[in-house]
């Protein structure tokens, strides 16, 4: 975990997640996806106001609800080298299975949904291969 981040590794769009339980999240995506913790900054009651990962090339960023801001959860489309073993590997690290991956032919892609621990949806995706010969599509 870094001191502080830095600038140039966040990207136009970078998500923030408003959870209720940040450390279950953190834990959720260090074991499902591979994430790396960047930093964590907790508030004088314990609970946690800011927290980052490294997912891949791309942040995501979170924290704990508050008066003001209650949870919301998001929808996220994560690309990865194996859709279906990523999408195993978050249901044995406790996420529920939303829609087991498939080809989407119309997305040229090959997907499923695994919602985590604090309710977001996490859609591990791979770009579907197509046979040169058949023109066939593969996931």
């Amino acid at each position: 975990m870094s001191d502080l981040p830095n600038s140039k590794d966040y990207h136009t769009v970078t998500p923030y997640l408003i959870v209720p339980d940040v450390l279950r999240l953190l834990a959720f995506l260090i074991e499902a996806f591979g994430a790396t913790e960047r930093i964590r900054v907790p508030r004088s009651d314990g609970s946690i106001m800011h927290a980052e990962v490294a997912i891949g090339d791309s942040i995501v960023m979170m924290g704990e609800p508050t008066a003001k801001i209650g949870p919301m959860p998001a929808s996220i489309f994560l690309r990865v080298k194996d859709a279906d073993a990523a999408f195993h590997d978050a249901i044995q690290s406790g996420g529920i299975p939303v829609s087991e991956p498939a080809d989407h032919p119309h997305a040229g892609e090959r997907y499923g949904g695994v919602k985590d621990p604090c309710g977001n949806i996490w859609w591990p995706a791979m770009a579907m291969m197509t046979n040169e010969k058949t023109g066939i599509s593969m996931g």
